[in-house]
């Protein structure tokens, strides 16, 4: 924050106590020193009998009635109400709810009235008001003076206490709204300022002023020919020697323009559409000259323009349509780049002297003035269109060139791509073959393999056989020749007596023999005929 603002809002802090009529929310000295009036502390109730012991003290009859709650009939005043009657242009009244009779014939039903509701009748007035609520007073010698977050109660024996209005300090109402001046219209809200007026003779006249200031924001004050600066919050001013000057904005602002006609050095009137962006550092310094910064700040800038644009030619101004790039020159200076390193430094110099910091100052678009301001543009756009439609078409010439080559990329991508899967197969292919060799080559094997297996134990058979062989023809041959001697002829008989037996037909008797034997005869031949069939055997 600016440091001179900083010590403005410190002073204003020290100071405002001291300022009579300003932000003073209580009730004055003077008011309290009243006898009748009495500021409430814990409830009405209360403050009114405590203003009835005062009336009683001093001898001035009495407020509350002594009148007896009946169990039916007669005026009803219920909870939170206050009963009044009127005793010969007094109040005399009931603050407890109940049935009231009346047989004096000096008491009058005045009516009744909600305790919580501004109440001004026979000289007795009371109001309540809440901590967003202030009421505005006028006391029986016309000063006002407001009261906030609490009420009274009060008797008006040489006059009577007048609520004049009580505001709500945190809505002051949208057609209380104060908007920031600008060219192109309202601007956001700076403040709201609500009047608070009384008529005399039929003239509205301003008892008092309300103020409700945004966080950031500040009100500023005039008492003579002094400047007060209020900050954010809620104030009010009920001295009539303080006036208001104006609410500013301490955040930064920005706003669009169009500036009056500049002459180029050729004559050639320009009017720029710039925006503005600034921000308010010392609001008493510009309240002191102007009432808004743009007021402030339109004639510093027109200056700065008329003195920039002076000194640059036509051609310079026309070297592009639009700002956001000039036609690349290297013997003239673009005229942005003059505007914006000279304009700016002008305008800040001479919006310092009014408290305010310009941070830039940007041009958006321009446009020439008069008959030879309007046949030079017309040349400039003829110009402008014929550089535009050569541009279009090298443009359509090149996207033709990069559509050809586009389609020529594509198609080396699918030449490549079926190359790729050329090779893809032929490679599957081989691999096919290779396996299929390698399977026959492996089968052979196998088959080869099998065969000489076979071989091989067709062999050790055939040599294990013969090798049997070898051994039955030896083990027979070593059996014949342990045979003794006539046995073998003998057992030779038998065989062949055998095989004619054999040959006889089934169900033949055979007696076979040469001659009777006898019994050790027949044993032995029969033994010897069983060794020989053993012998036979093996």
């Amino acid at each position: 924050m600016n440091p001179k603002l900083l010590e403005n809002l410190r002073t204003i802090e020290a100071i405002e106590k001291q300022l009579d009529g300003t932000d003073d929310w209580h009730v004055p000295e003077h008011i309290k020193q009243n006898k009748y009036f009495v500021e409430v502390s814990t409830s009405l109730p209360d403050a009114l009998h405590e203003l009835d012991g005062r009336m009683r003290q001093n001898k001035d009859y009495h407020l509350i009635s002594k009148k007896p709650k009946r169990p039916f009939g007669g005026n009803v005043v219920a909870t939170g109400e206050i009963g009044v009657w009127n005793r010969n242009g007094r109040p005399v009244i009931v603050v407890e709810a109940g049935n009231y009779w009346n047989f004096s014939l000096r008491h009058a039903w005045v009516g009744r009235t909600s305790m919580t509701s501004p109440f001004d009748t026979l000289g007795l007035t009371t109001v309540l008001v809440g901590q967003s609520e202030a009421a505005v007073v006028m006391d029986p010698a016309n000063r006002i003076f407001v009261i906030r977050n609490s009420g009274f109660a009060a008797y008006g024996a040489q006059g009577t206490f007048k609520v004049i209005e009580i505001v709500d300090t945190l809505n002051l109402g949208d057609e209380h709204a104060h908007y920031e001046s600008r060219p192109t219209g309202k601007g956001p809200i700076l403040g709201w300022k609500r009047d608070v007026s009384i008529k005399v003779g039929g003239s509205p006249i301003t008892v008092a002023s309300f103020f409700l200031v945004p966080a950031n924001n500040v009100l500023i004050l005039q008492r003579g020919n002094e400047l007060l600066l209020l900050r954010a919050g809620q104030h009010v001013i009920t001295n009539p020697n303080t006036s208001f000057r104006g609410f500013y904005s301490l955040g930064e602002r920005q706003t669009t323009f169009k500036t009056q006609p500049a002459y180029t050095v050729e004559g050639v009137p320009v009017v720029l559409n710039v925006n503005l962006r600034y921000r308010i550092t010392d609001p008493v310094l510009l309240t002191a000259s102007y009432n808004d910064a743009f007021t402030a700040l339109a004639n510093p800038a027109q200056t700065a323009v008329n003195s920039v644009v002076s000194r640059l030619s036509y051609q310079q101004f026309m070297r592009a349509q639009k700002v956001g790039g000039d036609v690349p020159d290297h013997h003239v200076e673009p005229w942005l780049d003059a505007f914006k390193s000279d304009c700016l430094r002008d305008l800040r110099v001479q919006a310092e002297t009014y408290g305010i910091t310009v941070e830039s100052f940007d041009v958006l678009d321009r446009e020439l003035e008069g008959n030879l301001g309007k046949d030079l543009e017309k040349q400039s756009e003829l110009v402008l269109r014929n550089q535009i439609q050569a541009t279009q078409v090298e443009l359509q010439n090149h996207i033709a060139t990069e559509t050809q080559r586009g389609k020529l990329s594509i198609a080396r991508v699918e030449a490549e791509q079926k190359r790729t899967v050329a090779d893809a197969d032929y490679y599957t292919a081989a691999k096919a073959s290779d396996a299929k060799a390698y399977e026959v080559v492996k089968n052979a094997q196998a088959v080869a393999e099998a065969s000489q297996l076979e071989t091989q134990q067709a062999v050790k058979n055939i040599i294990a056989l013969a090798e049997a062989k070898k051994q039955e023809v030896t083990i027979v041959g070593k059996a014949y020749s342990e045979v003794p001697e006539g046995h073998a002829q003998r057992m030779q008989l038998s065989v062949f007596e055998v095989e004619k037996r054999k040959a006889l037909p089934e169900k033949t008797i055979y007696f076979g023999g040469e001659k009777s034997e006898t019994s050790q005869h027949l044993v032995t031949a029969g033994f010897e005929q069983a060794a020989g069939w053993a012998l036979a055997q093996k």
